[in-house]
């Protein structure tokens, strides 16, 4: 994954979801950076929907690219 990938969050859709609008769990790769507790590489994802979400941090288990960037 890189910045500029189109990703799904599947589990925000379930928490956030309002109405079933499934738009809220998809969005951009933003940034990569490393958490400063556990080293682990962090994808920052601008998302989609009906609320003003992110950039928010998510690791690589937790998303699945729907389109690469070129």
């Amino acid at each position: 994954m890189k910045v500029g990938d189109l990703v799904k969050v599947p589990h925000v859709a379930d928490n956030l979801s309002k109405s079933n609008n499934r738009k809220g769990s998809v969005g951009f790769i933003v940034r990569i950076d490393r958490s400063p507790i556990s080293h682990k590489i962090r994808y920052w994802v601008k998302l989609f929907g009906g609320w003003n979400l992110g950039p928010v941090p998510f690791m690589g288990r937790q998303l699945k690219v729907i389109s690469k960037s070129s």
